[in-house]
């Protein structure tokens, strides 16, 4: 377990972290929580599962076919749940 997920566990945080992370989501993606997974649906129907936070995080930083179209946020991911974390301090 990464210590980003550790730390939102720890904190209670993970649906809010889902919360803000699906507002940078281009249009047509989905993401969703179950435990610790995160199912992320892609705009082109394909459908990734993570384990921890972190690889969701490298996932939609990761300039990749397809991939990096499904971030339109305008701060990274990795600063979305960062600033969530640091508000919680």
């Amino acid at each position: 377990m990464s210590p980003t997920t550790a730390t939102l566990n720890r904190l209670g945080r993970k649906r809010q972290a889902l919360a803000e992370l699906r507002r940078g989501l281009a249009p047509g993606c989905s993401l969703t929580l179950m435990g610790d997974g995160w199912t992320l649906r892609r705009r082109t129907g394909r459908q990734d599962v993570f384990a921890d936070v972190e690889e969701l995080l490298v996932s939609l930083e990761t300039p990749g076919p397809g991939a990096g179209a499904d971030w339109t946020g305008t701060e990274t991911p990795r600063a979305v749940v960062g600033r969530l974390l640091a508000r919680a301090g």
